[in-house]
């Protein structure tokens, strides 16, 4: 159990207090692994994700962007100082969620259409990151990458190979010979990307997004 306070940490790495420091990063390596395996599609890279992650955070302090004021964490925001709405814990995961979606959509690029508009992403949030920190732009890709996550296998796999290798219906058949026609697949297909579809438009509704 964790002995200290967001303004305990947040001290303790302006004044360099190693030993503080040192608590500060297991409790929060701790917190991470309990907690990573509900949000990274890829396990492998969680620990270079945390790596990242901490960084930033320890910069953000460092730099004093995120600052105690009148006993309070607070952090800067469109040239004010802001108490923070999230704990340290929180805005450390929303910056590792971050980080990892940036390192997939450099590796899943989707091709998008006007027929098919799916975003470009793949990665799980669950919408606690620091709102301050989230634009309308972000919380949409957010959410679709959500949905495809989301989606079984079978269909990740299909939209995959469509949109962002390009493939065609006949490399993909033959690639998914659990697929046994053209047709079958064109309609697996088209179902996939109906559901897609109808998760984003939801989750939209939810959080109040335009479409």
């Amino acid at each position: 159990m964790r002995t200290w306070t967001d303004i305990d940490m947040v001290n303790a790495i302006l004044r360099n207090d190693e030993r503080l420091m040192e608590r500060c990063y297991t409790d929060c390596r701790h917190y991470f692994v309990q907690h990573a395996g509900a949000i990274f599609v890829d396990e492998a890279c969680a620990h270079d994700i945390f790596q990242d992650a901490i960084i930033h955070l320890w910069r953000e302090i460092q730099t004093r962007r995120i600052e105690v004021f009148e006993g309070r964490v607070c952090r800067w925001a469109d040239s004010q100082l802001i108490p923070m709405r999230s704990s340290i814990m929180t805005f450390l995961m929303a910056v590792a969620k971050r980080k990892n979606w940036e390192q997939v959509r450099q590796q899943q690029r989707w091709q998008l259409t006007d027929n098919d508009r799916v975003l470009e992403t793949l990665d799980n949030h669950r919408y606690d990151a620091p709102q301050e920190d989230i634009s309308e732009t972000e919380m949409r890709e957010r959410v679709v990458t959500d949905a495809v996550l989301a989606m079984t296998e079978r269909c990740r796999q299909i939209l995959t190979l469509f949109y962002y290798e390009h493939r065609s219906l006949d490399e993909i058949l033959a690639l998914r010979p659990e697929n046994s026609t053209k047709m079958g697949l064109k309609t697996s297909k088209y179902k996939c990307m109906q559901r897609l579809r109808q998760r984003v438009h939801d989750r939209f509704k939810q959080l109040n997004i335009s479409l």
